[in-house]
């Protein structure tokens, strides 16, 4: 593998059927996908289903990918909108998970997050269950802009929304997550 081709054209051979260059595909975005699904999710064990459903859409959608546009953003939003159609299926299933101490090791050997480094213990768990209980479209900007750290232009070009909606469900997403996490700061020093 190991390939210095673009992205756009391996998408476009992986389209026409050449599996070594989907593979390729997978490799480079393996982690990235991964660290989306995680956050998406909240726990390592969904994450790791996700993804690999994620790659399974990926392979069938890839026949409607316009090489002329970049991948990333595509596979981004590919990727964003198939959690949050997982997430609601979860959550007509169940009520929402928190991490435990062995999935954040694990989850942060797989895959390191510029958000996840920065934070330990009861906090990562407080963080997680906070953006796992925002809205999907709110967790979906707040995970691509904070925890794949997309410039808000990339952001919108993602989501396929204007610039400024993408700005606002960050904004709204941030100060959801700023009151949650200042409510459960204040629940553990009762």
């Amino acid at each position: 593998m190991g390939s210095h081709l673009p992205d756009e054209l391996l998408a476009r051979r992986a389209a026409g059927g050449r599996l070594e260059d989907f593979e390729e595909l997978l490799s480079r975005y393996r982690k990235r996908v991964y660290r989306i699904c995680y956050r998406m999710a909240g726990n390592a064990e969904d994450a790791e289903d996700w993804a690999q459903e994620c790659f399974v859409r990926l392979y069938r959608q890839l026949v409607h990918y316009d090489p002329r546009l970049p991948f990333a953003p595509w596979l981004l939003r590919l990727v964003s909108n198939t959690c949050i159609n997982l997430a609601k299926a979860r959550g007509a299933r169940q009520g929402k998970m928190e991490l435990g101490l062995e999935e954040r090791h694990e989850v942060a050997s797989k895959a390191p997050d510029p958000l996840q480094t920065t934070l330990h213990g009861d906090e990562t768990r407080r963080v997680n269950s906070a953006i796992a209980a925002l809205s999907p479209p709110l967790r979906q900007a707040v995970t691509l802009r904070i925890g794949e750290e997309l410039s808000f232009h990339e952001l919108a070009a993602t989501l396929g929304v204007p610039l400024q909606t993408a700005a606002s469900r960050v904004r709204r997403g941030l100060i959801q997550l700023r009151e949650r996490l200042e409510r459960a700061e204040s629940e553990v020093k009762r």
